[in-house]
């Protein structure tokens, strides 16, 4: 059964907040309201984050079933505390998903914005299907990862699974990652990750430096546009098959290896 969880307007959670002029970005929060939701998740094998716009933190904990929202809404219209909602849904496939008014899910429209920023504790181990417009997201601690996010940092670490990225701008960072990672695509900033104890691949990466140090099976960049790549201590093969500008640098490949211009 689906679940409605409205902002409702609390005694002392509506702050109007005169801030100085400049762009309406995180750092703005007009009118505010707490959020602090609990979902059970016992018995649920995925849970899916729909987090819109706004800054995402979501940390396995060991010992409990259930998920704690904890966040701040921020608004440019006072009317909006009312509007937007966190909706959740509990069940073998579970969801968190966060509505917004007036943006169409983003969190600036002109002079008018809305965004949420949301710190989840959910089971260690859960895996997590993760769709995010704009914010950085952290993941620690969880089980395997899809994430789908349009710009911002994103940051994993100690995740027991594997990882699919698809990201449009921003840096990726991973760190301790138990099985393989994939980015499908991504269009800008840096890709960094070490003690990945699986294969990595990336499909599709249009600029800024690729680096994978510590992995342990192969380490596959199918295309990348402009932009470095590195690898440092490689436990498989090490192929670039299609770089267009960027040097390319290796060292401690156990595999073989197969970059443009070389062999």
């Amino acid at each position: 059964m689906q679940k409605h969880y409205f902002l409702l307007t609390v005694p002392g959670a509506i702050l109007a907040v005169v801030l100085g002029a400049g762009n309406a970005q995180a750092t703005e929060c007009k009118f505010e309201k707490d959020i602090d939701i609990t979902l059970d998740l016992a018995g649920s094998e995925l849970l899916s984050v729909a987090a819109a716009a706004g800054d995402l933190a979501i940390t396995g904990q060991a010992g409990t079933s259930e998920a704690r929202v904890r966040g701040k809404l921020c608004v440019s219209e006072e009317e909006w505390l009312d509007e937007a909602a966190v909706h959740t849904e509990g069940g073998r496939k579970a969801s968190i998903a966060v509505s917004l008014p007036g943006t169409g899910g983003w969190g600036i429209v002109f002079d008018r914005y809305a965004y949420v920023d949301l710190d989840i504790e959910v089971p260690a181990g859960l895996a997590l299907d993760i769709r995010d417009s704009s914010g950085d997201v952290t993941v620690r601690g969880t089980g395997p990862v899809t994430l789908q996010d349009s710009s911002g940092d994103i940051e994993l670490e100690d995740v027991k699974g594997g990882t699919v990225l698809k990201d449009s701008s921003g840096d990726i960072e991973l760190r301790r990652i138990v099985g393989d990672v994939t980015v499908r695509q991504d269009s800008s900033g840096d890709i960094f990750g070490r003690d990945i104890q699986g294969s990595v691949l990336v499909e599709h990466d249009s600029s800024g430096e690729i680096r994978f140090e510590q992995v342990g099976g192969d380490y596959v960049v199918e295309h990348d546009s402009s932009g470095d790549i590195v690898a440092e201590t490689v436990g498989g093969d090490f192929r670039v098959l299609r770089d267009g500008s960027g040097d390319v640098r290796h060292a401690g490949v156990t595999g073989a290896v197969k970059v443009p211009g070389e062999g």
